[in-house]
């Protein structure tokens, strides 16, 4: 492992210059050029320095661990933020203590276990604006120097929040599906709000129209629709790709043709959609991307930046079931 000796010394210039070049939070008084930056941050690179974080942070009677808290779920979504969060994490030399719940007991507990002497924490909510005592905790948490950057949510916090635009999401499966010429357009009824909202805004706009698909009795909507047969598929937007995978199902079972008497896309890009026949068209949400981004954010906030609520766009894969 490269020192700042071998550095200053490649560079030709003193250990101290390095330091003050490389140090991300340098004193105001300690000015270097913008050449000699480059000069220094290029030698650097060339020798592999890295940071040690835990003997920066201890110097400051700090820990430089990152706490996490996402929900326990096994699937493609979670295991790709968590590859996102830890390679950042990696490359920043910022080890990270992983924490996995379902309900707002175990995510109180997971905040009062993260000392405020700690980096900070990357979470995802538990409906924050109306579940006052979890609020208070984070609140206390805030209030004590914690840094916080919190992951796909709509609610109105006062730290940073980045999520994917679920709204926009919903836009482009319904532009998606406008261009095929569908003589209806299916959306299920319950959950997922903007994802909905997006893909009624898009068909409305495009003059189509729209019927409200019960997860619990979709079976009934598509019958009624395929009876009413005009030559054109119906086009269905299913809010998960798990809603997908059942009304594929259904089709099956019903000799209705996926792909020709329906068009469906579905939402999030689970592993094993582009595998099923025919593969699903869904709507693929950047997990890993967001995780990269969340490290990022909390990591200038550790060295004093100011970090604002930002949104990732989700994009349409294209496949056989569309």
């Amino acid at each position: 492992m490269s020192r700042l000796k071998d550095i200053a010394e490649k560079a030709g210039v003193s250990i101290s210059v390095v330091s003050r070049t490389l140090n991300p939070k340098p004193d105001r008084n300690a000015y270097v050029s913008d050449k000699l930056r480059r000069k220094i941050t290029k030698v650097a690179v060339e020798l592999g320095y890295r940071r040690n974080r835990m003997a920066e942070f201890l110097k400051r009677g700090k820990n430089a661990t990152i706490g996490v808290f996402i929900p326990e779920e096994p699937n493609r979504l979670v295991a790709d933020l968590m590859f996102g969060i830890s390679l950042k994490a990696a490359e920043l030399d910022f080890p990270l203590s992983f924490h996995f719940g379902k309900d707002r007991v175990e995510y109180g507990n997971f905040i009062k276990s993260v000392s405020v002497s700690s980096s900070g924490i990357i979470t995802y909510p538990f409906n924050l604006t109306h579940d006052l005592k979890t609020r208070r905790i984070l609140d206390d948490f805030i209030g004590g120097g914690g840094h916080v950057v919190v992951l796909n949510s709509y609610d109105k916090l006062e730290v940073p929040v980045l999520y994917i635009d679920d709204e926009y999401g919903g836009r482009i499966a319904g532009e998606y599906l406008l261009g095929k010429k569908c003589r209806t357009y299916m959306v299920s009824s319950s959950g997922y709000e903007k994802r909905k909202k997006g893909f009624k805004d898009a068909i409305r706009s495009g003059g189509g129209s729209i019927v409200e698909l019960k997860d619990s009795s979709f079976d009934d909507s598509i019958r009624t629709e395929q009876g009413r047969g005009n030559g054109k598929p119906i086009g269905i937007f299913a809010t998960t790709d798990v809603l997908a995978m059942d009304i594929m199902s259904w089709c099956q079972d019903n000799s209705v043709r996926i792909g020709r008497d329906v068009l469906i896309v579905g939402y999030d890009d689970l592993y094993l959609t582009s595998h099923l026949n025919p593969p699903l068209t869904t709507i693929h949400q950047p997990f890993k991307r967001l995780g990269e981004m969340a490290v990022g954010k909390i990591v200038g906030m550790i060295y004093g930046g100011e970090e604002k609520n930002e949104h990732i766009l989700p994009y349409l894969v294209k496949r056989g079931s569309a």
